[in-house]
Parts: structure tokens; C-alpha cells; sequence
């Protein structure tokens, strides 16, 4: 990579877990890293030296770029394009100082027939799966909520949300006296009949979530034959892994790939939208 290079750019995903950031230099990729929710001095720090792989050892010594844009960065260039695309606000206006920032918002995302309240990191991962996989395309976004999200011709066909496994774990825990909390290891796949409590938990959330799962796989192939299927999001690997070995040949029609919503802020940022200006 060439570390001067004018196309050289960064993409940020504010999401309600984590802050997801990746890197392209035109429309190749570098790759992906990821912090916890950053506080407005940290932000600070980071805008002050334009984002540069340096400067995040100090913000948390083991968070680091990825190697492509590590070892070309000799040179870092003045500020480069920031794009970002937040589902929470707070951090927008930390942010808004920032010369070569352009905010993503719905209303940018190359999208039809969107309504109002879709959140805009949907958008992005739908268009992103179009782009990278082709339409017609469902998404399954394993986070903080399980979202499905289906799609063709870059039109929004409809989708559902729940709670994701953690905020399920969390809220069976909080409204209820006596049910433990729960420290969810997804590389151990708890068995069916549980004989305790914490098994139970474990065994009904995670085996009713991958039944739902494929209930709305089934449903999409049914009415899109020709349609792909695409996981992502933070359990995405463990979904991934623990659904096709339940389901032979299920590996088949889905695609895994944690970095939908990049190639969504990618379409963005190649059209070159009129209406985004850096703030």
C-alpha cells in the first residue's frame, strides 16, 4: 500500500455493543478492527492524530489496526475521509469536529423502500450483502438483537428483530428472582435436556434461536429459490458453525462474513453522494 495514497480512507460502524472500524484504500480492503464503546476524550486523542495506526496503542494497548494498513502507514496522511455511520447518538457530535467526516444517515443509503425507523446499520449490512453476494439476499445479523433482513434489487423487502442471545441471557437474569446470570461460551453448544437450571437457560435460548434461524431461512428460500442467505454480526461464527452441523447441507445456501456493513458504507462512498458533505 502506498501510505500517502489520497484514496486511502476509513470507515467506522457505531454499533450498540462495539465500534467497528475498517479501512480501504479505494475500494480495496485492509481490514477490520474493533474497540468497545470509546469515550469523547479517547475520540479526541484519535482525531488529533488523524486516526493513525500510532495512536491507538494509547487508546487501548491491544487494539491495533490490521497489518495491511500498519505497515504501509510510514506516512500517514492529513486527515483522511472518515466515513461513519451511528445507531447511537452521543458520539455523532464528538465526532462532528472532524474535517473529512461524512455521516452516513437511511437517507444516504443507496436503499428503496425503506421506512422511516430501519436502522441505518441494516441498511448498510442489506446493501453491503447485495453488493458483495448478490441480490435477492437475506441477512442475519447475530448481535445485540438477531435481525433479518431481506432484500432484492436493492429494494427492502422486510424483515424481524428479537433480542440476541446475550440481551436474552441478560434479561431472563433481570426479571426474574432466582434464574443465575450467565456466562455465554458458544465453542461448548449446551445439550437439548438440560438436568439444571443454567443448562436449561443455555439450552432453551440457544437451540429455540438456531430453530428460529432456520425457520426464517426456510421461509426465505421458499419464497426466493434463487436468493442467498448471508450471517453476520458478533455471533455470527458460532451461529454459523452450530446451524450447519444441525443441519446438514444447510452450508450450502449460507454465506459468513462479519464485515457486511463495510461493503455497505463501500456503495456509499464509491457513489460519491452528492447530498453527504463533511461536517
Amino acid at each position: 500500500m502506498s501510505s500517502g495514497h489520497q484514496t486511502l480512507w476509513l470507515a467506522l460502524i457505531i454499533g450498540n455493543s462495539r465500534w467497528h472500524w475498517g479501512a480501504f484504500e479505494g475500494d480495496r480492503w485492509l481490514g477490520s478492527w474493533h474497540t468497545t464503546h470509546l469515550s469523547e476524550a479517547q475520540v479526541q486523542t484519535l482525531q488529533r492524530h488523524h486516526f493513525a495506526p500510532a495512536t491507538w496503542p494509547q487508546i487501548d494497548p491491544l487494539v491495533a489496526p490490521p497489518p495491511a494498513l500498519i505497515n504501509g502507514a510510514a506516512t500517514w496522511p492529513d486527515s483522511p475521509e472518515l466515513w461513519m455511520a451511528s445507531v447511537v447518538e452521543t458520539p455523532v457530535a464528538w465526532l462532528a469536529d472532524y474535517p473529512a467526516l461524512h455521516r452516513v444517515t437511511l437517507a444516504e443509503v443507496p436503499l428503496h423502500n425503506t421506512y422511516a425507523t430501519l436502522g441505518v446499520d441494516r441498511a448498510l449490512a442489506l446493501v453491503g450483502a447485495g453488493d458483495r453476494w448478490g441480490w435477492p439476499v437475506l441477512v442475519i445479523d447475530c448481535g445485540t438483537a438477531l435481525t433479518f433482513t431481506a432484500g432484492v434489487d436493492q429494494r427492502l423487502i422486510g424483515g424481524a428483530i428479537l433480542p440476541g442471545l446475550r440481551s436474552q441471557l441478560r434479561a431472563l437474569h433481570a426479571h426474574t428472582d432466582q434464574l443465575p446470570a450467565l456466562d455465554l461460551d458458544l465453542n461448548q453448544w449446551p445439550q437439548r435436556w438440560a438436568t439444571d437450571t443454567a443448562g436449561a437457560i443455555a439450552s432453551g435460548i440457544l437451540h429455540t434461536q438456531l430453530a428460529g434461524i432456520r425457520d426464517f431461512i426456510a421461509a426465505w428460500r421458499a419464497d426466493w429459490p434463487s436468493g442467498t442467505v448471508v450471517l453476520t454480526g458478533g455471533d455470527g461464527v458460532a451461529i454459523y458453525q452450530a446451524i450447519t452441523k444441525q443441519t446438514p447441507g444447510l452450508d450450502q445456501w449460507i454465506n459468513l462474513d462479519p464485515d457486511l456493513g463495510f461493503w455497505g458504507l463501500r456503495a456509499c462512498q464509491q457513489q460519491g453522494l452528492k447530498s453527504l458533505k463533511p461536517l
